[in-house]
């Protein structure tokens, strides 16, 4: 049994979809199973991460785990103590910002490289994924403007980054998952290319046909945009992509050598989720 935590977020979800097509028996944990619907044979409990106990309990009957940092303000270096006992290894997605973030200054460095030592600690094999900018962050950040208008108020419209695609880094999961090859190695991943913030919203606009633009926010109507976020998660996000608009992007090549074939463009990303970005208010 593999258990799925953040199963109904973008990767989770995917996660538990291909481990269900190649007949594993998977264990989906979440707080909001309502949200999204599973394969056949899925065991979907819902679970809570502010309570530690939750994830011992779902690690019980488990050989493997899939991590996600939760959006709760939760203690999860204790759920990980307690529930490591339970499994053979744990694959944590964890964030590039650990590798790149050398001054430490980073609120999501520093909280997923916690969470990353917690799980070396217990003594089980691991797997850390590294993943920079999501592809799917077009999902949770324009997709509720652009269902009402064609025109997305947005900062750093000239923020550089290589956008991953979420199917990509579920598939390395499941191999970290699946097998012990991979134990104790850390994946940096992103996708093949760096490209603007702009030129994604162009290729969303392509795959789509609509006439998509691109309106420039700035100073607090920017911070506006995330205030439901966490302020130190808001803050630090709103940072880094500042710095995305003059550092070097952050690129490699792990999602190749890994999977054996090209990572996906966010050209495929934007095609694939074409359907979603159609839909409007009217």
């Amino acid at each position: 049994m593999i258990l799925v935590t953040g199963a109904t977020g973008t990767v989770g979800n995917q996660v538990a979809r291909i481990l269900a097509s190649t007949g594993e028996a998977v264990h989906a944990l979440t707080r909001n199973p309502e949200r999204t619907s599973f394969p056949s044979g899925v065991r979907v409990t819902r679970g809570d991460f502010t309570d530690p106990s939750t994830l011992e309990a779902a690690a019980r009957d488990a050989d493997a785990i899939f991590l996600m940092l939760p959006a709760t303000d939760a203690d999860l270096e204790r759920a990980i103590a307690q529930a490591a006992p339970h499994v053979d290894r744990i694959v944590f997605l964890s964030s590039a910002l650990v590798s790149i973030d050398a001054t430490g200054e980073s609120f999501i460095a520093r909280k997923h490289a916690s969470v990353e030592n917690a799980i070396k600690a217990t003594g089980v094999d691991w797997t850390i994924l590294r993943p920079g900018y999501f592809a799917s962050n077009a999902l949770r950040w324009w997709l509720p403007q652009l269902r009402a208008s064609d025109v997305l108020r947005w900062p750093y419209p000239g923020a550089r980054f290589a956008p991953i695609h979420e199917r990509d880094m579920a598939e390395i999961a499941v191999v970290g998952l699946t097998g012990s090859a991979h134990a104790g190695n850390t994946y940096d991943l992103t996708g093949p290319e760096a490209i603007t913030a702009a030129q994604q919203l162009f290729a969303l606009a392509r795959s789509t046909g609509r006439d998509l633009r691109w309106e420039e926010t700035q100073g607090e109507v920017a911070r506006e945009a995330l205030a439901f976020l966490p302020p130190p998660l808001r803050d630090g996000i709103l940072a880094s992509w500042e710095r995305a608009t003059y550092e070097a992007p952050f690129v490699t090549n792990t999602v190749a050598r890994v999977l054996g074939k090209p990572a996906r463009t966010f050209e495929q990303w934007a095609a694939d989720h074409a359907d979603t970005f159609a839909k409007s208010a009217a």
